[in-house]
């Protein structure tokens, strides 16, 4: 009897630990991404099959995804940050592994920056992502009291510039721009003087021009940073982006009705790709202005609640950490909105927990998992699976 009294003790216990509004708003966020994802692909369908190869990479993804973030939840996040340098070798390692070794997807025949699973294809700068969130998080804390200290600002870009460079290696410029605005953001929320701020703004521009006059960047990359100011003498370029806000704004304000979308539009391959980069506008188009708010919406509470955590945590490195994943969220829905209203160019980037991709999905609950241990451990060290301190 008291054997079973002290198991509900330590389940109610364990309960009062889990961020349940985090994770079941991540959930929410799957179920729908998975049913717009659905919608998105079920007229390519053949041969009598029930779903598409995304729906059920997606599928796949989110369950264990879960599993990763609940025991990733129940890990003590100290102990994790102190693997950083494991975290970092392991992520660097499978990045070059990728420059060798990677494929592209038919939907980006452009950039090699994949892994065959054979059961979907894994992009290893998802993972590094997380592995930059903690190792950098950790790097932040050394140098806290010298963080305004030019030597530790030097050796903070040095750090960015490993996991950029390992990327653009592989041809995925996108997630170059979302390591750049998550290393602006962390630096922000360590409070580093606004004055370097100021000075990385001016190097941006400045490195931006000459890259353009010197042609690194070129190509394809340049025609859809100029087609967004010369849309009409590029409507090969914007041809997706442009069917986009089509599709989006024919849904009006409730939509056209679940899988009743514009046969023209997004349902019809008027939009390519809109189970992936521009799965907005099936939100848009079928369920209108509402269900495409209401995907904005459910992204902004993971953010902002996850942003909560970080001001509650226990520690510094607690706090850079969910400010980190915060920032990377914002970061992407930032950059995947702005290309899908055609306000930035189109570089791929998908919108969490939304758009079709394993390897997105299941790296993203893997820093959730993350932000869930910081909520645990900040409020009831003890409380805990494994906790091993």
């Amino acid at each position: 009897m008291e054997n079973l009294t002290n198991k509900r003790k330590s389940l109610l216990h364990f309960l009062k630990g889990t961020d349940f509004v985090t994770l079941l708003t991540a959930m929410l966020a799957s179920a729908y991404g998975i049913a717009l994802v659905y919608s998105a692909t079920y007229k390519s369908l053949s041969g009598g099959k029930l779903i598409s190869s995304d729906v059920r990479s997606m599928l796949a993804s989110v369950a264990i995804g879960l599993v990763i973030a609940f025991v990733v939840s129940n890990v003590d996040y100290e102990i994790i940050s102190k693997l950083w340098p494991l975290v970092a070798i392991g992520c660097a390692g499978l990045m070059i592994f990728t420059f060798f070794f990677g494929v592209a997807p038919p939907s980006r025949p452009d950039a090699k920056s994949w892994l065959d699973l054979k059961v979907f294809y894994f992009q290893p700068s998802e993972l590094l992502k997380v592995g930059f969130i903690i190792s950098f998080s950790y790097h932040l804390d050394m140098v806290r009291d010298k963080i305004n200290e030019l030597k530790s600002v030097l050796l903070l870009l040095v750090h960015i510039a490993v996991p950029v460079g390992l990327v653009m290696m592989t041809g995925d410029a996108g997630s170059a721009l979302i390591f750049m605005i998550m290393f602006i953001g962390m630096l922000f929320f360590a409070r580093v003087h606004w004055g370097y701020f100021i000075a990385g703004f001016c190097a941006i521009i400045v490195g931006f021009v000459v890259a353009w006059r010197v042609g690194i960047i070129s190509g394809l990359q340049r025609s859809r940073i100029v087609a967004l100011f010369y849309p009409d003498q590029y409507a090969d370029v914007m041809y997706q982006q442009e069917h986009g806000k089509i599709a989006l704004g024919s849904g009006g304000w409730f939509g056209q009705g679940y899988l009743h979308g514009d046969m023209t539009q997004a349902l019809s391959g008027g939009v390519p790709e809109n189970q992936n980069d521009m799965v907005l506008t099936v939100a848009g188009e079928e369920l209108g202005f509402i269900g495409a708010m209401a995907v904005i919406i459910i992204l902004g509470v993971i953010i902002l609640r996850t942003l909560n955590t970080a001001m509650s945590a226990r520690d510094n490195v607690g706090y850079l950490m969910c400010s980190g994943i915060a920032v990377m969220l914002f970061a992407q829905v930032l950059v995947n909105v702005g290309m899908e209203l055609s306000l930035l160019p189109c570089i791929g980037i998908t919108l969490p927990l939304f758009s079709a991709g394993g390897s997105s999905s299941l790296c993203i609950y893997l820093a959730l998992g993350l932000a869930l241990s910081i909520y645990r451990y900040s409020r009831a060290p003890k409380d805990t699976l494994f906790y091993t301190r």
